[in-house]
């Protein structure tokens, strides 16, 4: 997955689409993890994921090159959730350039990843790697419709 510095996300493969499918919109990663009513349900861990966000979106501030998408990011999500706000208000955190990315899948269940973030170009890119578990679960994507 590829996404701008304000968490739009711009390119992602077929499989990713297909994994997301219990979200409305799958534009916008920051969206889908603090407003949709999905998230609550998907995420296995959803601090984790609302954590990461954060931890993005500080970053993005904090360069003068995307600073402007960032802030705009920002500022709609502390008009549409007061999670966002209380968390963009608490500590300073840093994105983590590994970790796992697990979700709760209504037709696969339980999906894990190792993930890698790289950021740079005003660009954030995601690869993730199935779990030798989760590995099986992938090809079923292949026949979700995106």
């Amino acid at each position: 997955m590829v996404l701008t510095s304000g968490l739009l996300v711009v390119d992602a493969n077929r499989r990713w689409r297909a994994l997301h499918l219990p979200f409305a919109e799958r534009g916008d990663l920051a969206q889908m993890v603090f407003t949709d009513p999905a998230a609550a349900s998907f995420y296995a861990d959803l601090r984790h994921e609302e954590y990461d966000v954060v931890a993005l979106l500080l970053d993005a501030v904090a360069d003068e090159r995307t600073r402007s998408e960032a802030e705009a990011a920002v500022d709609r999500l502390r008009e549409r959730s007061a999670r966002f706000d209380r968390l963009w208000a608490g500590p300073r955190v840093r994105p983590r350039l590994l970790d796992t990315y697990a979700v709760r899948h209504p037709d696969l269940g339980d999906v894990a990843f190792a993930r890698r973030t790289v950021r740079g170009d005003g660009l954030v890119v995601r690869v993730s790697t199935p779990h030798p578990a989760s590995a099986r679960l992938l090809p079923l994507l292949d026949h979700l419709p995106v």
